[in-house]
């Protein structure tokens, strides 16, 4: 015959059991969709400062490009870009160089802070002096890069860019490395992908 009391403990392991597996899968299905919001973040981040870098590097000359790249500055980087263009030695560096053309960029989007570090490849046309001789200007075509770090900053619910720097991303050698004026501050991302 049939004992009813085993039949009610087994009812009530089989419904404890699927309350279990029911909370697991919840828990499971929740951290998973986490995962991949924040993926689909770092992503949308990664365009937004492609798109501003292309904005920032295309351009006919120095200056030329000032109303495609504000949208993604705040109003004091702004204001800090122009100081930079119109400064008399950025000026006198730049004076024959032109048709700046963004290629490629490697981007590195902070996970803690608002920071990202791009190495961007770029192109630009280096025009030599006319001389009396010559009625035609030379152009060679060059290939350059440099690293940037760009510090963002909500502004009305927009990510925007509140500081640019440029930034050394070599790998430290063993002696250290020498930083210039151009490349302050000297950064391993080898160091800052470690968890603290």
């Amino acid at each position: 015959m049939i004992d009813e009391r085993k039949v009610k403990f087994f009812k009530l392991i089989g419904l404890g059991g699927g309350i279990v597996l029911i909370l697991l899968l919840m828990f499971f299905w929740q951290s998973g969709h986490k995962n991949s919001s924040n993926e689909s973040n770092s992503q949308i981040a990664s365009r937004q400062v492609t798109e501003f870098l292309k904005a920032y590097f295309n351009k006919d000359k120095v200056g030329s490009n000032r109303e495609d790249y504000q949208p993604y500055l705040t109003k004091q980087a702004y204001q800090e870009e122009l100081a930079n263009e119109e400064d008399p030695g950025f000026k006198v560096r730049t004076s024959l160089m032109q048709n700046f053309r963004y290629k490629s960029a490697k981007i590195y989007v902070g996970t803690e802070e608002p920071v990202v570090f791009a190495t961007v490849t770029y192109d630009y046309d280096s025009v030599s002096q006319k001389k009396r001789e010559e009625d035609q200007q030379k152009t060679v075509r060059t290939t350059n890069s440099y690293s940037l770090k760009l510090t963002y900053k909500e502004v009305d619910g927009k990510q925007l860019i509140d500081k640019i720097e440029i930034v050394n991303l070599n790998p430290v050698g063993e002696a250290g490395q020498q930083t210039d004026e151009y490349a302050p501050g000297v950064i391993n991302l080898e160091d800052m992908n470690k968890e603290e």
